[in-house]
């Protein structure tokens, strides 16, 4: 991924693979000189008003209208979402109206901007080259092992018509497999998914088990027809990286603060 210098607004970091596609795609970052660090994410604990404040220079910053960005209401589930021109601006403030239980949105119009919000969890783009529509998703462990990432190549081609050849796809920061110690309810889960060399996400350390949810959500790419050779990887960890990152385990071990990073995307008019 290709960043911008940190500044007083959230940085933007962006998949280098789909810089020359007609689309804008941007993930913010953690940055110490921006009002709450850079957070993006509403909790009870925070101030709403400069959350709003980020998320408006963030996504002006970057080249979209804050009023045309659509969120779901994110659950930790599978659910996909086909979001029209209509819908633009559902989940922002002060209505909340996002798509209920939904992490993951597919369109195929340009006047909306979709958005995922995420600390560890991995922030999901999907892009189809040919029939110029996208989605975004949000795949934490339970969202993976449900096989999220396939079900958003499953709504593109339900949707749009689109083929799994035509799409591209990057697999945003999250944590990763050196800091995702797990337990048992996450390895069972991920061994019912049924995806093909599930076991190549799973990482023994010792007597613990971390898991790759970067292999584990490419896994499922790879298998719904993607070729490998079209997903970027980010390959960055957001508790290694917790300078750069907000991380929800980093936070919890005293590695910077809490808060959370947006994924944007948004269609563009083809050239």
């Amino acid at each position: 991924m290709s960043s911008c210098v940190c500044t007083s607004q959230p940085p933007a970091f962006r998949f280098t693979s789909l810089m020359q596609m007609p689309l804008v795609q941007a993930m913010s970052g953690r940055c110490k000189e921006a009002p709450a660090e850079g957070d993006l994410g509403y909790t009870p604990h925070n101030d709403h008003a400069v959350i709003d404040d980020n998320r408006d220079a963030f996504l002006r910053s970057v080249g979209v209208d804050p009023l045309a960005l659509t969120l779901g209401r994110q659950v930790h589930g599978t659910t996909v979402a086909q979001v029209r021109s209509a819908d633009r601006g559902r989940g922002r403030p002060p209505r909340f109206d996002g798509f209920p239980a939904t992490d993951a949105l597919v369109t195929d119009a340009c006047d909306v901007a979709l958005g995922t919000v995420v600390a560890d969890c991995v922030p999901l783009l999907v892009y189809d080259t040919r029939r110029h529509v996208l989605g975004v998703a949000h795949a934490g462990w339970r969202g993976t092992v449900g096989l999220i990432a396939r079900n958003v190549v499953v709504a593109l081609q339900a949707n749009f018509g689109s083929q799994p050849a035509d799409l591209v796809a990057g697999i945003g920061p999250s944590i990763g497999p050196c800091c995702y110690e797990v337990g048992a309810d996450v390895l069972d889960a991920w061994g019912d998914s049924g995806v093909s060399h599930l076991e190549t996400a799973v990482v023994r350390r010792g007597e613990a088990y971390h898991f790759d949810l970067w292999t584990a959500n490419q896994l499922q790419l790879v298998e719904a027809g993607l070729p490998s050779s079209q997903i970027e990887v980010s390959q960055i960890c957001t508790r290694c990286e917790y300078e750069r990152f907000f991380s929800y385990r980093g936070a919890r071990a005293g590695l910077g603060t809490a808060g959370r990073m947006m994924l944007v995307a948004q269609l563009g008019v083809p050239g």
